[in-house]
C-alpha cells in the first residue's frame, strides 16, 4: 500500500504525518547493527594483541648484541650489524669502542696512530647535570649526555678525526655505517646509582 492508498483507506490525513511514519527508526535493525560494530572492534583489537605479541616475541627472541661495562653498571645495546666487528677497550676509568678491523689495519699502516675508535665513554669524578656540564666547559666536541652518579658524569663521545685510512675505501665505508648507527645504541643503567 502506498501513501495515496492509505491516505484514502483511513481518510483525509495529512501527508506529513504519513513521511513520519515512514520515518520511525528501527530500533531492533539498529541495536543488531551495534552489537556487529562492537564485536568486529573487539576483533579487531584481539588481532591487533596478538599480532604484536607475536611481533615483540619474534624481536625478543633473536639476541642482541649487548657490552656490559661492569665496573660502571652501564649495559650497552648495540646494532645487530655490529656483531664480531667490534672491540671495548678499558683506559683508566674511560673506555674506548672500536672497529676492530680497522684497528689493525691501522696500526700496521702507522705504528702509533689507534684508528678505527667510534667512541669513547669518558668519566669525570664529579656528578653533573647536563648543564652543568656544558658550564664547566667540557663540551669541546661532540658528545651524547650519558647518566651522572652521586660522585661522577658519564659522557660518550664521538670520535672527532678520520679514524681510517684514507686511501682505502672500503675502511671508509665501515666506519662510516658504524659510526651512523652509533646513535641507535641503548644504554641500560645497572646499578649505577648505587655507586
Amino acid at each position: 500500500m502506498n501513501k495515496e492508498q492509505l491516505s484514502e483507506y483511513i481518510g483525509n490525513i495529512d501527508d506529513r504525518l504519513i513521511e513520519q511514519a515512514e520515518q520511525i527508526p528501527d530500533y531492533k535493525r539498529q541495536y543488531r547493527q551495534k552489537r556487529i560494530k562492537r564485536f568486529m572492534a573487539a576483533a579487531a583489537v584481539f588481532v591487533l594483541m596478538v599480532c604484536s605479541f607475536s611481533a615483540g616475541a619474534i624481536v625478543f627472541a633473536h639476541e642482541q648484541e649487548t657490552v656490559t661495562l661492569e665496573e660502571i653498571g652501564l649495559t650497552m645495546i648495540l646494532p645487530d650489524s655490529w656483531s664480531g666487528t667490534y672491540s671495548v677497550e678499558k683506559d683508566g676509568q674511560n673506555y674506548k669502542i672500536y672497529n676492530k678491523e680497522i684497528r689493525k689495519k691501522m696500526s700496521n699502516w702507522s705504528g702509533t696512530f689507534e684508528g678505527g675508535v667510534l667512541f669513547n665513554i669518558v668519566c669525570y669524578e664529579e656528578a653533573m647535570t647536563p648543564e652543568q656540564f656544558v658550564e664547566n666547559g667540557y663540551d669541546f666536541t661532540n658528545y651524547r649526555y650519558l647518566f651522572s652518579t652521586k660522585d661522577s658524569t658519564y659522557i660518550l663521545y664521538y670520535a672527532s678525526d678520520v679514524q681510517w685510512d684514507p686511501n682505502d675505501s672500503e675502511q671508509e665505508i665501515i666506519y662510516q655505517q658504524m659510526a651512523s648507527e652509533i646513535e641507535d645504541i641503548r644504554f641500560v643503567v645497572d646499578n649505577a646509582l648505587a655507586k
